[in-house]
Parts: C-alpha cells; structure tokens; sequence
C-alpha cells in the first residue's frame, strides 16, 4: 500500500500505513460475506477507495474550523473512515440504513482504537428529526444529486458546508443544479479524469 501511495505523491507515517492496512484486510475479509464494496482487487480497493477518501480529506479536513463531519450513505466507511484517521481531533458520524455495514464499521474502530468515529445505523429523513447539525455532511453520490441536497441541507451548521464527490461523467449529469446552486468546485486526479468535490454552503 505505502509504495501506491508514494505513486501518487503521498508520503504516510507508519501508524498511519498500519491502520489503513489493517482497515484494508478487514474489508477484503467482510467483503466475502457482505457486499461492502463492488471492487475486489486489493490495488483497485487502494486506489479507488484509499487513496480517494486520503485525497478528499486532504482537500477539505485540514481546518481549525471543522469539529464535527457527517458521512452520509458511508458504505464501508469512506470517506469517513479515513478522515477519521487522518483528523482525530474531529469527530466523525458515519451513518447507513443497511445494519451488517455498521456492524463491519465498529469491528474497524475497535480493531484500529478509534476513538473519534461514531458508526450509526439510521435511515436520514429530509427534515432531521434527531435536531443534530454538522460543520461538514458529506456524501460520495449514493443518490442522485438534487436528492443529496435535499436531504443534507437540514443537516448541515449554519455556517457549515455540504460537500458532495462526483466523478466527471456525475458531474457533466448534473451542470443544471451546479449552476442553480453554485457551488465552490474543487479537483485532484481520480481514474485519469478527475474527482469533482462541489462544496455547498448552507442551502
């Protein structure tokens, strides 16, 4: 794993390689019983999952600002697992309606020490009934994306952010809505094309 990283430009300490590692076995092991992820070759799972979240939570973590993140539709745990890591001083909850893949989550936390990440097993309804609001909701497209704003805004700090991740061909689907809502753009590398993080402030 560290040699794929280095590819890429990214430089990890040890503990940090260990966890991402361990998180990796894990999943592979899962992944035989419950469907956490489509992609099963370990340099795919790597690139597309580690290194993706790492990139993400390169580009929108690093803030004295940020203290509390919602991984809506995590999945397996990405981002939110990997910025979790990386940002232990912020705290993550990372929310699914599908009960075995928080069940796979807290096995992670417990077996890497977590102590920053809160799994959750929650169908997201659009008007918040819990009442609780996040600096940053973010979502790797699990719906369509005028869905995803829907639901996140009642989620997200008055002065947070809705971040949402879309590959290029997601993107060139959704240029209405980008220029409805405007949304500040960013981009790293991703699959030879690009990622596309669209930050949305409060709507």
């Amino acid at each position: 794993m560290n040699e794929i990283f280095k590819k890429y430009g990214f430089s990890l300490t040890r503990d940090t390689i260990k966890k991402f590692e361990t998180y990796k076995d894990l999943l592979i092991e899962w992944n035989k019983i419950i469907n956490l992820t489509a992609i099963t070759d370990e340099n795919e799972i790597i690139i597309k999952h580690f290194i993706d979240s790492y990139s993400i939570s390169q580009k929108i973590f690093v803030s004295n600002n940020i203290k509390t993140v919602l991984d809506m539709g995590t999945g397996a745990g990405f981002p939110g697992i990997i910025g979790g890591i990386l940002n232990p001083e912020i705290k993550f909850t990372l929310v699914d309606s599908v009960n075995k893949k928080i069940t796979f989550l807290e096995e992670v936390i417990q077996k890497l020490e977590l102590k920053n990440i809160y799994p959750k097993h929650h169908y997201l309804d659009k008007k918040n009934s819990s009442g609780k609001k996040f600096d940053i909701v973010i979502s790797r497209a699990f719906m369509k994306p005028h869905k995803l704003i829907y639901f996140a805004k009642n989620y997200v700090n008055k002065n947070g952010f809705h971040i949402m991740l879309l590959t290029e061909n997601q993107k060139n689907n959704f240029l209405d809505t980008i220029a409805k809502y405007k949304p500040e753009i960013l981009t790293y590398p991703y699959e030879e094309k690009f990622r596309y993080i669209l930050k949305f402030k409060q709507l």
